[in-house]
């Protein structure tokens, strides 16, 4: 069996230099490389429908192409589809890596310079009931709220403000009369550096003194 020449090659000229193929010649490249693989591998297929190299070039040839072309051109649409979803998800991952570092961050430094502060601070005074404060509505309600914080977190003024559905700045009057009667004190945790408190332990020891207190009917 005498074997079967590969199809033309379309980069070398009869002359032997090197050319560009034309765009029919790229065209029918993978077609007839596939007729040439179904004839020298599949000898008896490629008799039975009398496929060889005649075809080179032929309506065989373009169809095989065709749809080797279609098949490229659907796997390469889905591998820049994947590409893109792989990148989106790689950059939501680091964009999540980096907030939560920046996070971590700046509760680290608020911790560090809370507990600086808290080390150069006097111990608290405390009192006793008959020098207990009177408050108002606000300053109870604003008491309460720093009372349900977590170590180490503050309320902002506005935080405040948006809880106790009031203006700002009657927010904060409230608040400095607090620290002035140091129930609260003012630390860093405030966004655009605004200031930020969290409840004293004096200010603790009022609402659990009133909590304590029986209630008259």
């Amino acid at each position: 069996m005498q074997p079967i020449p590969t199809p033309p090659n379309p980069f070398v000229a009869d002359t032997g230099t090197l050319v560009i193929p034309s765009f029919e010649e790229w065209f029918f490249l993978p077609g007839d490389w596939l007729i040439y693989v179904l004839a020298s591998r599949v000898p008896a297929g490629a008799a039975l429908f009398e496929i060889g190299p005649a075809d080179y070039g032929g309506t065989f040839a373009g169809f095989l192409a065709w749809v080797c072309w279609i098949v490229l051109a659907i796997a390469a649409i889905a591998a820049t589809s994947a590409l893109r979803r792989l990148d989106r998800a790689v950059t939501d991952r680091i964009v999540g890596a980096a907030l939560e570092l920046r996070r971590r961050v700046r509760m680290a430094l608020v911790f560090a310079r809370h507990r600086r502060k808290l080390r150069g601070q006097r111990k608290e005074p405390s009192f006793d009931v008959g020098e207990e404060p009177s408050l108002s509505r606000d300053e109870q309600r604003a008491l309460e709220l720093h009372a349900k914080l977590a170590p180490g977190f503050a309320l902002a003024v506005s935080d405040v403000a948006e809880e106790l559905d009031t203006r700002v700045h009657q927010v904060r009057v409230v608040l400095e009369r607090l620290q002035k009667l140091q129930l609260v004190q003012s630390t860093v945790g405030g966004l655009d550096g605004e200031t930020a408190y969290t409840l004293t332990a004096a200010g603790r020891a009022l609402l659990q003194m009133r909590h304590a207190r029986p209630r008259t009917a």
